[in-house]
């Protein structure tokens, strides 16, 4: 096995492969959707964010991401024990970057990487995610759209508008959102991204207020929302609710068996929401906490086959 920093141009679509066969299959570590992982694929090139792949002869086979100090591994179904290099190479970069801890998200079902951290020494948190699941066994209701707004799709001509508003959207106090037009191309040039899959809301004037940015994967049949904002100045009137049942509906005229999205437990007001849409959890995610400051007092070796990548940067929405 070889564990190298991520390529985009050698690697993208065989990671994209792997990760959608996964889900297809149903793996109990299939964690990862194409699409979510195209849109975080756009902080590439920032500090504390990085994705190294394993490969086996001239085969992909496995890959992890690092975003800060949360942590996702992921192999295919012959490589699954093989999951443990992939956890050392991130631990020895948490170490060089000089990170305190790390945390690894694993399925509920996923035992076989649970053993795995505990034996090296990992913790779980009280760090939750959700999976949560829109069964499209029926064709949907159209959205109910409050009076003075209509529903559109996001176009070329329309980016300038839309980067302002997903900037609203995400930005907090004394933090704005970092998400810049370098950023969308990256987004809009990645290979599952469609136009037609941007619904947005705006009021009879044109003003935008809500939208999300969904991702359709024919290997598993099913389209991931990922992001979803609404302007502060247009919350509380059911705007995102309308845009989460908007992608049900064309996810329907898709054949798509399902539509998720990725919640957590530190995000509850965003589970509610999607709860509300109709959407149900199906899996839960719980984090181990690997400790760096404690690894560093005990020996330890270079994991063999691995390269260490150089340091890249991290963002946020």
């Amino acid at each position: 096995m070889r564990i190298r920093p991520f390529d985009r141009d050698r690697d993208l679509a065989a990671v994209l492969d792997l990760v959608g066969d996964s889900r297809a299959r149903g793996d109990p570590g299939a964690i990862l959707h194409p699409g979510g992982l195209q849109w975080w694929l756009r902080r590439l090139g920032r500090t504390g964010f990085e994705v190294a792949v394993m490969s086996d002869g001239d085969e992909l086979v496995g890959l992890t991401l690092r975003d800060g100090t949360d942590v996702i591994v992921q192999a295919d179904g012959a490589h699954q024990a093989d999951r443990a290099q992939l956890l050392g190479w991130v631990e020895a970069r948490v170490r060089e970057t000089h990170e305190p801890e790390m945390f690894v998200s694993i399925a509920e079902h996923d035992d076989a990487l649970r053993r795995v951290a505990l034996s090296r020494e990992y913790q779980p948190s009280e760090r939750y995610g959700y999976e949560l699941v829109y069964e499209l066994t029926a064709e949907p209701s159209a959205p109910e759209m409050p009076a003075g707004f209509k529903m559109i799709s996001l176009t070329p001509a329309l980016t300038d508008v839309y980067l302002d508003l997903h900037r609203a959207a995400w930005s907090r106090p004394n933090v704005p959102s970092t998400y810049d037009r370098r950023q969308h191309d990256l987004v809009t040039a990645m290979p599952d991204f469609r136009y037609d899959l941007v619904p947005i809301v705006v009021t009879s004037g044109g003003t935008f207020g809500a939208y999300c940015m969904s991702w359709w994967d024919p290997r598993s049949s099913a389209v991931e929302i990922e992001p979803l904002g609404t302007h502060p100045d247009f919350r509380r009137k059911g705007l995102a609710t309308a845009v989460v049942r908007e992608v049900l509906r064309r996810s329907w005229a898709l054949r798509a068996k399902y539509v998720l999205v990725w919640g957590t437990s530190e995000n509850p007001e965003a589970k509610a929401l999607y709860l509300s849409a109709g959407l149900r959890s199906r899996r839960v995610l719980r984090d181990y906490c690997f400790s760096a400051k404690e690894e560093r007092l005990r020996p330890r070796s270079r994991l063999a086959g691995s390269e260490p990548s150089n340091k890249p940067d991290g963002g946020q929405r």
